[in-house]
Formats: C-alpha cells, structure tokens, sequence
C-alpha cells in the first residue's frame, strides 16, 4: 500500500485541465483540475488510501494549492475566466479550513470570484452535509467571493434539499445523463426539469458530453454549459 504522506513529499501529484463551453458558441469559460499521479495511482484509489491513513485533508489540501498554483500562473490561462477545483465535504468542516482559506485569499487575491469549489461526493461524507460546520464553511466561502458548484447530481449523495440549502453558483449533471441523452426520453425529461429550474438558480453544466447528437438534444433542452471528451479530454496546460 502506497504511503500517502510520502508521495506528497515527493511531489508525486499533477493536474490536468478539462475544457468547460459556454453555447451555443462553444467557447471556453474555464477548466476543472483533476488530480493525477506520476506514479500512475488511479485518483479514486488515491482518494480511498488517503482516506484509509486519515490523510485527506492533507492530499485534498495539497491539491488545491497546487491545482490553483499551476492554472493562475500558467501564461494565458488567466483569459479562461474559471477554474473548477474539487474539494471534499470533510475538509469543508477540518478545523484546519480556515486556515487554508485564508492562506488561498490572500495568495489568490486577485483571482477569487474566477475560482469554483466543486464540492464531491463521497457516500461515506453524507452527513456532513447537514452538519453546522459545513454550513459555516459554505458562508465563509461566500464571504470571501469563492464560487461554489455541486457535483455529479443526480448520482450519489446529492440531494435536492442540498441544491436548496447550499445555493450553489453552478450545478454539474452527472455524466450518466449526458450519455445516449438523445436516445433516452426519460433522461430528456431529468435533464429538462434540471435545466427549468437552474434558470433563474444556478448554472448548470452538463458532464460527459461525448457525441454531437446528445450535445444538439441538450441545447434543446436548454444545456447552456457543457463538458466532455467531444470538447477535449483532460490535459495539461500548454
């Protein structure tokens, strides 16, 4: 078993950017960062390990900084206006929070309402999600012009009361709905009731757009931002 703890200090992490679209033009509003390893460690088996050695925070944490580090001062990423970055209900609640988000404000500054904490799911941080500290955290992030977005909706522990409580800047459709969208009446009517309701509410951004058939029958049904292989698979920035 991999030790987490020294694959931080080694620097073993990278990210990759995926392109998010605005339409009907297409055009680029910004990336999500998504965690890699050089040592080729599967994301969701990095998470679970960090998780086993109660060190998420620690790895999540890491991420971040990194994530934010690598996207702001890379030349020319600053015109792609946002940046998607993933972060876990726990450490929206770590005591230590704060102190990481004061450290993001003031190293980040001038960047702040150009950041979106994509909150994930995670089946075993359910509860959190009810708790005062999550609630606090929520408001802090506010206070300080972060932008917030929930995850893979529609899938796992996402609740429509969580859209209501937390308010989100942008909701993400999980990828299941995206796929034979065009093919699928049921999946047109969830997509459709999402985007009804989004439209004075929140932005909601369709996941796992891969064939231009489902991407034609979203913007039907009123998809107005999009993500996907069609558009661009994960990268780094060049």
């Amino acid at each position: 078993m991999p030790n987490i703890e020294q694959l931080i200090v080694q620097n073993d992490f990278y990210h990759v950017f995926q392109p998010i679209l605005g339409f009907p033009e297409k055009r680029i509003l910004g990336y999500e960062a998504l965690i890699r390893s050089n040592s080729n460690m599967n994301p969701d088996l990095l998470f679970q390990r960090a998780m086993e050695q109660n060190k998420l925070f620690e790895v999540d944490s890491f991420s971040i900084f990194q994530a934010i580090s690598a996207y702001f001062e890379f030349p020319g990423s600053r015109e792609h206006n946002l940046l998607f970055i993933n972060i876990f209900p726990s450490t929206l609640v770590s005591p230590l929070f704060i102190d990481l988000l004061d450290s993001l404000a003031e190293r980040f500054e001038l960047y702040r309402n150009q950041i979106v904490f994509e909150i994930n799911e995670s089946i075993y941080e359910g509860l959190l999600w009810k708790s005062a500290s999550f609630r606090d955290a929520i408001r802090l992030l506010r206070e300080l012009n972060f932008l917030i977005a929930l995850d893979d909706v529609g899938d796992g522990t996402t609740s429509f009361r969580n859209i209501v409580d937390v308010s989100p800047d942008f909701i993400k459709i999980d990828r299941f709905f995206a796929s034979d969208l065009s093919t699928s009446r049921k999946k047109q009517k969830v997509v459709a009731l999402f985007a009804e309701y989004c439209n004075n509410e929140a932005n909601l951004i369709l996941e796992g757009i891969e064939k231009e058939e489902d991407l034609d029958t979203a913007l039907s049904l009123g998809i107005k931002m999009g993500q996907g292989y069609l558009f661009g698979k994960p990268n780094r920035l060049t």
